[in-house]
This record gives structure tokens, C-alpha cells and sequence, in this order.
């Protein structure tokens, strides 16, 4: 079925379209500064922590990294360094953990409260503060035309706030726009601030799992070492350098042949 193409207003462009891309960078900008400015200063993280807490997170990290690279470890290394994790009565992961839960580090400590209040409250309010906005100035309008071809399922999320079956799914409106673009603008903003930048799916699992939010400080060392005593008692150790030899000389002579 045939379409008819629209002829789009340039007006909606200067009062649209420009003014909500630079309302949508400003205040990207504005919680980007508020989230650095409200944020622990960098190193304070471990700083706060008992050497035994490091020392448990370290050790889940040697295990993880032992499992990804024990192909190229020989068996017997290999099961020197299980043993050293998770020997019957001297593995590491069988000793009690001494790292405080997620509830008695929220209990003991204010701070960490305050850092997740923070942290939720520099972003989730003001996408809340301009979802209402875009909603009520902007909402409405076609902006553009994506130039290819899309199937029908796509309607649905490039077509928010209009509801005309008749209309091309290859045109955007401006709630879709606004919403595109404030998680497309992540990775620009990943150039500049770097690992400061702010993660708008982490804080949508933050609305919805305050406890998520708390890593650093949420680490459950009960958790992390029974979950490591049952990888490592999973895996069938495969050295990838047993019979090198044999596969070096038959790839060898096929080579050969083949010459």
C-alpha cells in the first residue's frame, strides 16, 4: 500500500526539533555536573573498606579470572590453584567470610544511604522534570523521516504520542526523538566524561531495585564464594597445549600437500 509523503512545516523545525535537541543536551549537561558535584570524590570507595573486604573481592576476581584462562594452564597448576579456592578444609571460599552484608553496611554506616539517595535523585528527577515538559510543549509533532525502509513493528516506538494508522512507520515523532536521543547521547557523553559518565538503564534498575545501585559497597562475599565453589566444582579442566605437537606436524604436512 502506497503511502502519500507529508510536506514538513520548516516551523517545526526552528520550534521543535532544535529547541528539544538543545533542551535534551542542556539538561543531559546539568545532571552530568550535578551527579560529579553530589558524587563521592574518586578513591574514596576503597578507602572506606577493611583489608579483609578487599581481600574477599580480590579473591573472587583471581578465581573468575582462573576459570576464564585455565585452558591454558596445565592440569596440574590447575588443581593446585582449585585446591587453594575450594579444598575441603582449607579452601579459601570454605572459610566464614568476614565482609559486612548489604543490610549491616546500610545499618552502620548513614552515609551509604545518602550516596543512593543522591545518586538516584541526580537522575531519575530531572528525566522526570523533562518527560513533563516534552510531554506538554512538544508532544504531537512529526519531526523527520528515516531514510530506508522499516517494518510495521518499529510504529509502535517511533511513533509515540501519535496514534495515525495510515501514517508511514518511517516518520518519527517528537516524544520518540526525545526519548532516542537521551539514551543515544550516552556514548558522546562517554567521550568526554568517561567513566564518569551517567547510565540511564542503571538508574531505570535503581527506580526499581534501590539496592542495586550500591555496588561498591554491596558486595555479599557469602554469595560470591558459594557461587564460585559451585563453578569451579563444574569445570572439566582441557589443557589446549596437550598434543600441540601432534597437531603442529599434522598441520604441517597438510601444508605440505597442499603445495
Amino acid at each position: 500500500m502506497a503511502h502519500d509523503e507529508l510536506e514538513l512545516d520548516t516551523d517545526v523545525r526552528d520550534w521543535v526539533f532544535i529547541p528539544l535537541t538543545m533542551s535534551i543536551v542542556l539538561m543531559k549537561l546539568l545532571t552530568q555536573f550535578a551527579h560529579m558535584l553530589m558524587y563521592s570524590p574518586p578513591g574514596s570507595g576503597n578507602s572506606n573498606k577493611e583489608p579483609h573486604e578487599i581481600k574477599e573481592q580480590q579473591a573472587v576476581a583471581r578465581s573468575q579470572r582462573m576459570r576464564a584462562a585455565m585452558r591454558f594452564v596445565p592440569e596440574q597448576a590447575y588443581k593446585m590453584r582449585r585446591e587453594y579456592f575450594v579444598g575441603k578444609d582449607t579452601g579459601l571460599f570454605h572459610q566464614k567470610v568476614q565482609s559486612r552484608s548489604m543490610q549491616e553496611a546500610m545499618a552502620t554506616d548513614p552515609t551509604m544511604m545518602v550516596d543512593m539517595m543522591k545518586k538516584n535523585l541526580t537522575g531519575i528527577v530531572p528525566q522526570l522534570a523533562m518527560g513533563m515538559v516534552v510531554n506538554f510543549f512538544f508532544s504531537g509533532f512529526v519531526l523527520g523521516k528515516i531514510p530506508f525502509a522499516l517494518s510495521p513493528r518499529f510504529k509502535l516506538m517511533l511513533q509515540r504520542g501519535i496514534d495515525l494508522a495510515s501514517l508511514n512507520v518511517s516518520y518519527f515523532t517528537s516524544l520518540s526523538y526525545y526519548i532516542l536521543l537521551l539514551f543515544g547521547l550516552r556514548g558522546v557523553f562517554s567521550l568526554v566524561f568517561r567513566e564518569e559518565t551517567i547510565d540511564e538503564t542503571e538508574l531505570m534498575k535503581r527506580q526499581m531495585n534501590p539496592m542495586a545501585g550500591a555496588s561498591p559497597m554491596g558486595f555479599d562475599a557469602d554469595s560470591a564464594f558459594k557461587g564460585e565453589r559451585a563453578a569451579l566444582a563444574a569445570l572439566d579442566h582441557e589443557w589446549d597445549l596437550d598434543s600441540a605437537e601432534e597437531r603442529a606436524v599434522a598441520l604441517l604436512r597438510k601444508t605440505n600437500k597442499q603445495r
